[in-house]
């Protein structure tokens, strides 16, 4: 039995749509001569734990932080990050971890760490992070293409926190966050990924939307 097992992306119908529909083969794409406004990209699987407890329980949050080196995130629609983890507020409580830590080390460690009513589920086989980057202006009337959400009313992100949303994104879900470079991390279903990568070069496409992998 072979041990070379390949991982498919769930996004490679948008990845054939982009290379073989939008733009044909050797035009100006190929030639790096056409400017694009907004880039998709994939981002590597990670570890991605629900998470849910009491935020006002002393013992839940300090063993978090004691765990993952940030604090809670208990403002609403708010989410921290460092350089290994990021946590989203998804209720009072309930919260998404995104980690670059193995997820079943990490889980092990916050069970250790916290004790009474919480709940840990890996939601990793069931979930994708795509980034998008670009243009604000152009950033700006995607999102309002693709959601009811007024994402301009958000504050910018500063180094370790920023703002996030579960919300509708485009037919689908998506919890949408923003970052210090001015991109936005959406988390989707893996079984909508390929729908939703589709749907932002359709989206983009009077600016010019390309996705990179």
């Amino acid at each position: 039995m072979s041990h070379k097992i390949a991982l498919e992306t769930p996004l490679m119908h948008a990845y054939g749509q982009f290379s073989h529909q939008q733009y044909r083969a050797n035009s100006e794409v190929t030639r790096g001569e056409l400017g694009f406004c907004v880039v998709i990209k994939e981002l590597p699987l990670c570890s991605q734990l629900n998470i849910r407890g009491d935020a006002a329980c002393q013992n839940f949050t300090s063993g978090i932080q004691q765990v993952l080196g940030i604090e809670l995130p208990t403002e609403p629609g708010c989410w921290h990050f460092s350089a290994e983890h990021s946590l989203y507020w998804l209720g009072p409580d309930e919260w998404l971890l995104v980690s670059q830590g193995p997820s079943p080390d990490l889980e092990a460690k916050l069970r250790a760490a916290l004790s009474g009513h919480i709940s840990l589920v890996d939601v990793a086989g069931g979930q994708s992070i795509l980034n998008l980057r670009g243009a604000a202006p152009a950033l700006a009337i995607l999102l309002k293409k693709s959601s009811v959400y007024d994402f301009g009313g958000w504050s910018d992100a500063v180094d370790g926190r920023g703002r996030c949303a579960q919300t509708t994104f485009a037919k689908a879900s998506a919890v949408v966050a923003n970052r210090p470079d001015g991109s936005f991390d959406l988390v989707v279903r893996r079984s909508l990924a390929d729908y939703i990568g589709r749907w932002i070069l359709d989206a983009g496409r009077e600016f010019g939307c390309r996705i990179e992998g």
